[in-house]
């Protein structure tokens, strides 16, 4: 049975489906940025000074280890940006829940106000018709 509501709660729903598609991206970025920042603490643990050699070679080393604490530190923004947009999408997430169930009501109440109508129509009638019949019945 349609009512007014059905074609929002159907554009609710579509809401609902691309609010949670988003979240569900959110999650893995950030599943994938703090794999990310787990992976270069890994790589920053292996690499070492040299406790001889060139000074090229302690040179070179020592850049290697900067840039892994640049790219932790890039990892840890990328993170923390990838969890802020994480908790924004769920927030937006519960939004359109929210506004799809509230629709979803209406529209049950709707119907259900409907129903309840027809329900006391049928009635009036039969009321009618049994009245009718007892007439016929005495004539």
């Amino acid at each position: 049975m349609k009512s007014k509501y059905t074609s929002l709660v159907a554009l609710k729903q579509k809401a609902l489906d691309v609010a949670e598609a988003a979240l569900i991206k959110a999650n893995q970025e950030a599943e994938s940025s703090a794999l990310a920042l787990e992976e270069a603490y890994q790589l920053l643990s292996t690499l070492k000074l040299p406790s001889h050699g060139s000074l090229n070679e302690f040179t070179q080393a020592q850049m290697m280890i900067q840039a892994q604490h640049r790219e932790i530190e890039e990892s840890r923004t990328r993170m923390e940006n990838a969890r802020n947009k994480q908790l924004h999408m769920r927030q937006e997430y519960k939004k359109a829940q929210i506004e799809f169930e509230k629709f979803s009501y209406l529209e049950i109440e709707e119907i259900n106000r409907h129903r309840a109508k027809i329900k006391k129509e049928e009635a009036k009638m039969l009321d009618e018709i049994g009245t009718m019949m007892y007439k016929k019945g005495w004539e």
